[in-house]
């Protein structure tokens, strides 16, 4: 992080305090992931996939394929937990105690690797290495984030702002991301890949859409508990009294081929 800060609001990569939150995170886009289904189910026969790092299980809530089964490999208990009550009567997913490092699954037995809002958590060249030993020959990697879309938001793009202008100078993963990828080594694991990206609005309550933010990890990891307090305060203050709010969010998926 750019920002060093002697007792931050929460430890780097530490979703304990803000698990419930996150849970609360809108799905990512049905058109993405409806695209990426068909291009493993184009080699594939059937989808079995494993996201790494599954959190709260925002990511594997939005397929809207039945069909789909796999793992779910989440190291926090308490967004696992999360995970549970909002999943309670998904059984297409195995939840398992684990990290993106090491799964705990058997080598070659899933198709389809994914990583979702996670890839700046975890170690890259360990993770390469990991899901490669779990797909099977011709399998994928996707790595893929649904990201507030600032530019074509005007509300987000406005509390956005606000944030920069009671801190400044803090890295945003948000607006990282083609920056983290485009820096990205697979260590010669995987070979080129194709991009994807889609637009999407999601209503939202005014509960529900702060909830989104008090959900953050970059903003709270670089300042004090005070000062993310100050800023929640001031987010708060910027949302309608509406029942509604429409927001838009922007998913963009990096989607590999094992070499």
């Amino acid at each position: 992080m750019s920002k060093i800060v002697v007792n931050p609001a929460v430890k780097w990569g530490d979703f304990t305090p803000n698990a419930t939150e996150y849970g609360r995170r809108p799905p990512y886009s049905n058109v993405v992931l409806s695209s990426l289904v068909r291009t493993v189910r184009a080699r594939f026969e059937t989808v079995v996939l494993a996201e790494l790092g599954a959190g709260t299980g925002n990511l594997l809530r939005s397929f809207k394929e039945e069909d789909i089964t796999g793992f779910a490999i989440e190291p926090n208990k308490e967004m696992r937990a999360v995970a549970r009550d909002l999943s309670s009567c998904d059984k297409r997913f195995e939840w398992r105690v684990g990290t993106a490092e090491e799964s705990g699954l058997p080598s070659a037995s899933v198709n389809w690797v994914l990583l979702g809002n996670a890839y700046q958590f975890v170690d890259p060249q360990t993770m390469f290495k990991e899901a490669k030993r779990i797909l099977v020959a011709g399998g994928f990697l996707t790595i893929i984030w649904n990201l507030r879309h600032f530019r074509r938001d005007p509300l987000q793009r406005s509390i956005e702002q606000m944030v920069n202008g009671l801190v400044g100078h803090l890295k945003r993963t948000g607006l990282s991301v083609t920056e983290i990828m485009e820096s990205m080594n697979t260590g010669g694991n995987f070979n080129e890949f194709i991009y994807t990206e889609a637009s999407h609005k999601q209503i939202l309550s005014s509960d529900r859409f702060l909830a989104t933010w008090k959900a953050g990890h970059d903003v709270p990891s670089q300042v004090s508990a005070e000062m993310w307090d100050h800023i929640i305060s001031h987010t708060a203050r910027m949302i309608p009294d509406q029942m509604e709010i429409e927001t838009i969010w922007l998913t963009r998926a990096w989607t590999f081929f094992l070499a």
